[in-house]
């Protein structure tokens, strides 16, 4: 976890004048987003331009300060900068053979706007198509090609009616975009709305602000929010140890003193991520600010992020690393989403080696083995 010390952010010339009030006020963060290849190379002098120009005209561009004052701003190999800075890859169909705007078909599967309904008991409540960071390695990178817009009141109203129908569903997934960009009498609509549904056992809420604006959790009103609706669940998305400060610290901190737990789902990177030692630190580091590491995502087929992807057997490396090097509580699930909205499957290391007359052979993390009879 880095320490963030004093006005830290004054080390970048072009917020020497900002505030402690301003930088963590998380509306200051989304209103001065850097969206341009004027405001990136005011931080980034060497971007490349003619990149920058050609990819973020198909898939747009934005961060917070906060978030691109984490990456090495001397290095556009960084971690963080590869996940936010607009790459040729995205747009050259070399690298997206295979890929598709909508694998997992959830405009398809949608019986109402705004509304996937994949599996019986959950269904994807999706409240914007907006981001404060938009990450290059989305699986919903066909809404970078639309305009910025949550979706109305109306809508919501439609979706609610839905859910309301179909008591078979469990559990919602608040997703977009990032539904927690949204105003807070916003996200309380959506959220009373779920929590006064009765079948609806858990309202799950996906969103990076953790990541890219934890001063979103310093705000009050939105703690009174996940207070009073004890249903929710918090889902955030970290994909590299350097992403964890001392602010994270104290956002998890704000989110847990309501009664809502903090899960982590990561996706599997190449180029960011995928080195078992690196994974090691994330995982460490996520439990160190109390944040339960859940899944860990094979790259998605989503067109203009296939880039990204690895082979399957680099997942089953790092977890086969994880085990025994990390305690349970560390070790997500490694997960591949099929394509076609077949859904999820788990996928672990090969523990069980033989059977026979009785007896079973195991092999443990150290590739030792062990005949037992069971």
């Amino acid at each position: 976890m880095r320490v963030l010390e004093g006005e830290y952010w004054k080390e970048i010339p072009l917020y020497s004048e900002i505030s402690q009030y301003q930088w963590k006020d998380w509306k200051w963060q989304i209103k001065n987003r850097l969206k341009t290849l004027e405001d990136i190379k005011k931080i980034l002098p060497n971007v490349n331009e003619d990149v920058f120009k050609k990819v973020s005209q198909i898939y747009h561009f934005g961060t917070t300060p906060y978030y691109i004052f984490l990456a090495d701003r001397t290095n556009l190999e960084d971690p963080i900068l590869k996940q936010i800075l607009p790459d040729e890859k995205e747009i050259d169909e070399k690298y997206q053979e295979g890929a598709f705007l909508d694998p997992f078909l959830e405009d398809e599967k949608s019986p109402v706007l705004g509304l996937t309904h994949r599996y019986p008991d959950r269904v994807l409540f999706r409240a914007t198509n907006f981001c404060s960071v938009y990450c290059r390695h989305c699986m919903r990178k066909r809404m970078f090609l639309e305009d910025e817009r949550a979706r109305t009141k109306q809508e919501y109203d439609v979706m609610f009616e839905y859910i309301k129908s179909n008591k078979a569903i469990k559990e919602v997934l608040v997703s977009g975009g990032d539904p927690l960009t949204l105003p807070n009498q916003k996200i309380e609509y959506i959220i009373k709305n779920l929590y006064e549904i009765d079948h609806v056992d858990i309202i799950r809420i996906g969103s990076r602000e953790l990541v890219s604006n934890p001063f979103r959790f310093y705000d009050e009103e939105l703690l009174e929010i996940f207070e009073k609706y004890d249903k929710v669940w918090i889902v955030t998305h970290f994909n590299h140890p350097n992403e964890i400060t001392s602010e994270t610290k104290k956002a998890v901190k704000n989110i847990l003193s309501t009664g809502t737990p903090v899960l982590n789902q990561t996706v599997l990177l190449k180029g960011i991520n995928d080195d078992k030692y690196t994974m090691e630190n994330l995982m460490r580091s996520l439990l160190k600010v109390k944040i339960k590491p859940y899944y860990l995502f094979h790259c998605d087929p989503t067109k203009g992020v296939y880039h990204f992807k690895t082979g399957i057997e680099k997942g089953l490396e790092i977890m086969e690393h994880l085990r025994g090097r990390v305690s349970g509580l560390g070790n997500p699930t490694f997960a591949v989403d099929l394509v076609n909205g077949l859904g999820k499957v788990p996928l672990l290391p090969e523990y069980l080696i033989s059977k026979k007359n009785g007896f079973y052979e195991f092999k443990n993390y150290q590739g030792k083995t062990v005949k037992i009879k069971i």
